[in-house]
């Protein structure tokens, strides 16, 4: 993710490239892989679809 997230321009994205230039590439990718596991309980928890303005909140 962090190697294909430098060749797009979604807030997501940004994030986790900002993230990896301040602290270690293996730390970037368990913070995103964190995020990404509390955003699927929550769509699983209130029965929502995903909705990517809210992905990098």
């Amino acid at each position: 993710m962090i190697r294909t997230a430098q060749t797009k321009e979604d807030r997501l994205s940004r994030r986790v490239i900002h993230l990896a230039e301040r602290s270690h590439p293996n730390v970037a990718c368990v913070a995103l892989a964190n995020k990404t596991v509390r955003m699927a309980w929550a769509m699983l928890r209130h029965d929502r679809d995903y909705q990517p303005e809210r992905a990098a909140a």
